[in-house]
């Protein structure tokens, strides 16, 4: 299963609701429990993006296990502000159909479909739910139950842009309108991170460096994603000072190594 920042599982009562703010977090924040990391519900890919012009695309759902599986998808437009993530349901792009069922051993793809075919000068995102069910005739159990949860990044390209995975491989990020800065608030330093591209930017493994040459990896997986004209923050483990005096690196996008994080100084 791929890192749980894109695809995690969350263990959830069966009768009980989902609340909004929790929703957010088990899209977003939530880690993976250890023993849900062999669940039989698997998603393909883990991100996807629909060519300019595309009007679907598609997710393949997977059925590892050795009885039927169920599974609900759900659609919800992704945009950030004041440095948190927003999510509204989706309008514009549908899952076809939204509930499978799937036997043991198989496998079932899922149509995502554009409502609105017309070309966007800016990159649109969006994310995937996918959630196990629990069988129709499953007993009560007691205590929890758990099920997987899967949270899939969906972008829809603007005009003149190729999807990261033509042929021509990929090309280094542009971070051009890219800024961050740093800040204590409380006794705690905040990294503000302001995106101003036509497209998401994703960060991982940051690190700082500092003016003799040590590197403290402060973030050895992935970061998160800025989207275009989306502002995010993250709390870091080092003073600000720290920071100022030194420099962040980080590797955007599909870079091979890490790079510079631009600072407003």
């Amino acid at each position: 299963m791929a890192g749980c920042s894109e695809v995690h599982a969350k263990a959830r009562r069966r009768a009980s609701p989902i609340r909004r703010g929790w929703l957010l977090a088990a899209l977003l924040f939530a880690q993976a429990f250890s023993a849900v990391q062999a669940g039989d519900l698997q998603v393909a890919p883990v991100s996807l993006e629909f060519p300019a012009g595309s009007q679907a695309e598609g997710l393949w759902l997977e059925n590892t296990g050795v009885a039927p599986l169920y599974a609900q998808l759900r659609v919800f437009r992704w945009s950030q502000a004041g440095g948190e993530e927003q999510l509204q349901p989706a309008e514009d792009l549908l899952s076809s159909p939204p509930i499978v069922s799937i036997a043991p051993g198989a496998k079932q793809y899922v149509r995502l479909v554009r409502t609105d075919g017309r070309a966007s000068a800016q990159e649109l995102s969006y994310r995937v739910l996918v959630d196990e069910l629990p069988a129709p005739d499953a007993k009560p159990a007691q205590g929890l139950r758990f099920l997987l949860r899967y949270s899939i990044p969906v972008f829809v390209l603007p005009a003149g842009v190729a999807p990261r995975n033509a042929a021509t491989g990929p090309t280094q990020a542009d971070l051009s309108l890219v800024s961050a800065s740093v800040e204590e608030r409380a006794g705690q330093t905040w990294l503000t991170v302001r995106n101003q591209g036509r497209q998401r930017l994703r960060l991982r493994e940051l690190l700082l460096v500092d003016p003799q040459g040590a590197q403290t990896a402060l973030v050895p997986g992935l970061l998160g994603y800025v989207l275009n004209g989306g502002q995010m923050q993250w709390p870091l483990k080092v003073s600000a000072a720290a920071v100022r005096n030194g420099t962040l690196k980080a590797r955007f996008n599909d870079d091979p190594e890490a790079r510079n994080l631009p600072m407003a100084r």
